[in-house]
């Protein structure tokens, strides 16, 4: 099992521990957005100069629509390479110690300790932010607000194989009558996103549309599997069929 692998792994657990607390999550429906980015490095959502202007300003105009800006919190999952010798035969290598950020807000301060100036700085693995706070979240009996993961599609080594250099997902519980689909979309063009679709989903139900299926809740979302069962990576993006699934909101020009 790969390093990826195993952290969506431990992603998934600590969060479903929190969702199995209360059954009665099922059933807040959203507006599920999948956004599949560029390949480019250097513009990704964890690289900071492209955060700061990229993605940052849309997601704070979605997230100052709701109560819950200052009780929004922020997990990330990053390595930093560190220089090591083996102690049988003193050969150095390289080993990607976890990169501790502690408790992250929504301001600028969280903002510049998450994010990276470049690629080689650290491996970022994963984002997510919920508004509200999980804690929050159970003392209300209600899954979030506002969801969104960020994910690297890209291994440890940058030695694999993709389609696309990110996957975020966003969801917007509709009660809150927030107009997102102008506001990504905006975004997704800005990022020329090589799609970026929309569904309506319930927190909490699995379920099979057309050709994508998802076996368990919203914050589980990751690329595999979501997709005929297949690796998004190991097909030809131009050929998945989103529509009438979803509706694309954008596709790379």
């Amino acid at each position: 099992m790969s390093i990826i692998e195993k952290a969506q792994k431990l992603i998934s657990k600590k969060i479903n521990a929190l969702s199995l607390l209360d059954t009665g999550w099922h059933n807040r429906p959203y507006d599920f957005f999948l956004i599949f980015g560029q390949k480019d490095e250097s513009k990704s959502p964890w690289i900071k100069s492209s955060w700061d202007v990229n993605f940052e300003p849309y997601f704070d105009r979605l997230i100052k629509q709701t109560d819950s800006l200052k009780e929004t919190g922020i997990r990330v999952i990053k390595y930093k390479p560190e220089k090591r010798v083996t102690k049988k035969d003193n050969k150095e290598f390289i080993y990607h110690s976890e990169v501790k950020s502690g408790r992250l807000k929504w301001d600028l301060k969280s903002h510049e300790k998450w994010t990276v100036l470049n690629s080689t700085d650290n491996y970022f693995l994963n984002f997510e932010l919920s508004t509200p706070i999980w804690t929050v979240c159970e003392k209300r009996d209600s899954p979030p607000d506002i969801y969104i993961t960020i994910s690297n599609e890209r291994d440890i080594e940058n030695k694999r194989e993709t389609q696309f250099g990110y996957f975020i997902v966003i969801a917007i519980a509709k009660n809150l009558k927030i107009d997102s689909k102008p506001i990504l979309k905006e975004l997704s063009e800005k990022i020329n996103a090589k799609a970026t679709v929309l569904k309506t989903r319930k927190w909490g139900k699995p379920e099979t549309v057309g050709n994508w299926t998802f076996v368990n809740w919203i914050q589980d979302t990751f690329s595999g599997g979501i997709y005929k069962g297949q690796n998004l990576h190991s097909l030809d993006f131009s050929e998945l069929e989103f529509e009438p699934a979803w509706e694309i909101i954008y596709q790379e020009k």
